[in-house]
């Protein structure tokens, strides 16, 4: 298979971030919200595992012009800390961070509720 044809098959299989938005979900929905983003991130996170190394190629020929191509490839594409590689893997850690942030909005929520309950007392009890 050639190089091209590698990468477009990656490209193909990795999402383009989305942009910056606010995501709204019902409070008793966080924690399901949360198993599917995980679901998702587990499933894109294997399916890169399998995939980034093929970003990565070998020099052709022993020429210069190779030689310093491929470094320059691998370098802009596969190995550098700006790498196509190293943000396709931020993006997964920025969405198992929003996992995070979605299940302690969750517990937040529920003790909140509890709180607010406790506030209260029993004032929602009404005798006859």
């Amino acid at each position: 298979m050639a190089a091209s044809s590698k990468i477009q098959d990656l490209t193909s299989a990795v999402p383009v971030p989305p942009s910056v938005a606010d995501i709204r979900v019902y409070p008793s929905k966080l924690l399901e919200v949360a198993k599917i983003v995980e679901e998702q991130v587990d499933a894109l996170q294997d399916k890169l595992l399998t995939r980034l190394d093929q970003l990565r190629i070998d020099t052709p020929a022993n020429d210069t012009v190779s030689v310093h191509a491929t470094s320059v490839w691998n370098e802009l594409v596969a190995d550098g800390d700006q790498s196509y590689a190293a943000q396709v893997k931020a993006y997964v850690a920025g969405l198992r961070g929003l996992v995070s942030q979605l299940r302690t909005a969750a517990k937040e929520y529920k003790t909140s509720d509890a709180d607010k309950a406790a506030a209260f007392g029993d004032r929602g009890v009404h005798r006859a």
